[in-house]
C-alpha cells in the first residue's frame, strides 16, 4: 500500500519538485501552501508523514506541527528549512519540541529525501513519535 505523505511549502517550486519526485516513487501527495492550508489537508487527508517547511509567512509552521502532532501522535513528521537561525541544534531542538521527528537542511538532493523516508518506514516510526535526527 502507497503510503499517503503531506508536502507543506509556501514555495511553489519546492513544494511541486517535491511532490514530482515521491509521486514518481509510489507515494500519495497531498500539497498544503501554508501552515494554515497544510493542516486543512491534514485533516481531510489523514496523511501518514508530514515534510513541512519550518519558515513560512506568519510563521506558522511551529504551531501547525503542534497541532497536528496533538491530534495524530503515530503521524511522522520531517521538518525543512533553508533559513536556520541560530544553528542547526537550535534549529532541531524548536522542531523536537513542535513535534517533528526529523528534519532536512534545504537544499537537499533527492535521495536524501529517499533515505530519510526509507528510515522513518524501516524504523517503524509511523507507529509512534521519535525524536531523532
Amino acid at each position: 500500500m502507497a503510503r499517503r505523505i503531506l508536502v507543506i511549502d509556501d514555495d511553489e517550486a519546492i513544494r511541486f519538485s517535491v511532490a514530482i519526485l515521491l509521486r514518481a516513487k509510489g507515494y500519495i501527495v497531498t500539497l498544503g501552501v501554508d501552515g494554515a492550508d497544510g493542516f486543512d489537508q491534514f485533516i481531510k487527508h489523514q496523511p501518514e508523514i508530514v515534510i513541512s517547511d519550518m519558515v513560512m509567512p506568519g510563521n506558522q509552521s511551529i504551531q501547525t506541527i503542534a497541532k497536528m502532532r496533538a491530534l495524530n501522535p503515530k503521524v511522522a513528521i520531517i521538518a525543512m528549512s533553508g533559513s536556520i537561525q541560530g544553528g542547526p541544534e537550535s534549529f532541531l531542538k524548536r522542531a523536537q519540541e513542535a513535534g517533528a521527528n526529523h528534519y532536512l537542511e534545504k537544499p537537499f538532493e533527492a535521495q536524501q529525501l529517499l533515505s530519510l523516508l526509507k528510515q522513518v518506514e524501516d524504523d517503524g516510526e509511523l507507529g509512534a513519535a521519535k525524536n531523532k535526527s
